[in-house]
């Protein structure tokens, strides 16, 4: 899950990982973050979303999604369909022959902080640290930035 001020939330499956990132260019990031091996029901909920991963697309799936373009009735549940298929790896991909690859899903929130306390305490605190961070590698771009 991440959301569009840098902040990003990674779970496993006994633990999660929670990060603050500042962007230096495009392709590069700097910033902090923290396990949280005490994962609270809220953090627990998310587990019931669909595990993140590389998905095969055959013809027959395009087709029945294009199908059901503007039907939000039919493609709801053509889409839950593919997204609760087993990811593969990436090693897979050649041998699953599909024409097409879906990646995800990826959640996004307008913030992390509303998921509970602790997760908003870890917030300020990887943003404190992120901008120390920040600005003791990178001096003469905190202007620009901050």
């Amino acid at each position: 899950m991440h959301t569009p001020t840098g902040e990003m939330l990674v779970l496993g499956p006994e633990s999660a990982f929670q990060f603050k990132l500042i962007p230096l260019n495009p392709f590069e990031v700097t910033g902090v973050g923290v396990e949280v091996s005490d994962i609270d029901k809220t953090l627990e909920q998310l587990h019931s979303t669909p595990e993140f991963g590389i998905r095969p697309l055959m013809e027959s799936d395009i087709r029945s999604l294009l199908e059901a373009i503007g039907t939000p009735d039919l493609m709801k549940p053509k889409i839950d369909q593919i997204i609760r298929r087993e990811p593969i790896s990436p090693l897979e991909i050649e041998s699953s022959r599909a024409s097409h690859l879906l990646s995800g899903p990826v959640l996004t929130r307008p913030e992390l902080g509303s998921l509970g306390p602790r997760t908003l305490e870890l917030q300020g605190m990887l943003e404190q640290s992120a901008t120390r961070l920040f600005r003791q590698r990178y001096p003469m771009r905190s202007g620009m930035y901050f």
